[in-house]
């Protein structure tokens, strides 16, 4: 495993660059600096990105704090994404219980904001290995 500040390293890197990919995807500007920290909130027309935001439910989500929801308002959708970098061997543990951790707040983000949710671990192992899914 890697110690806990090049992980998070690693970690704010990718969670950096799939954020920077989904904003130009909307026509949403980036932070400028690669190395900077994103806005907690940027929207359009078409879409919301939330960046580390802790998210307010009806029912107590114990995970309720992903790295990045995407709210696209035009198909009424939104993507949670959760960033892992473990070690290479457990890449498929770690997207299973990514996948597991947010089911709580996919359903609640469903009722409450009445979009079709889904869940996206990225899952990139420390040497680079990443599941067939990704």
């Amino acid at each position: 495993m890697l110690a806990g500040k090049a992980y998070m390293e690693r970690h704010n890197q990718v969670a950096s660059i799939v954020y920077r990919n989904i904003c130009a995807e909307y026509g949403l500007e980036a932070p400028r600096s690669k190395w900077g920290t994103p806005p907690k909130v940027v929207e359009n027309d078409r879409a919301k990105i939330l960046w580390d935001f802790q998210i307010q439910t009806d029912k107590m989500v114990m995970a309720n704090q992903p790295d990045i929801v995407v709210v696209d308002k035009e198909q009424r959708k939104a993507v949670v994404v959760d960033v892992a970098i473990p070690s290479d061997h457990n890449i498929r543990k770690k997207e299973h219980e990514k996948l597991e951790k947010y089911q709580g707040l996919r359903e609640e983000l469903e009722k409450a904001w009445k979009v079709k949710t889904t869940v996206v671990p990225v899952v990139i192992g420390a040497l680079g290995a990443v599941t067939p899914k990704l």
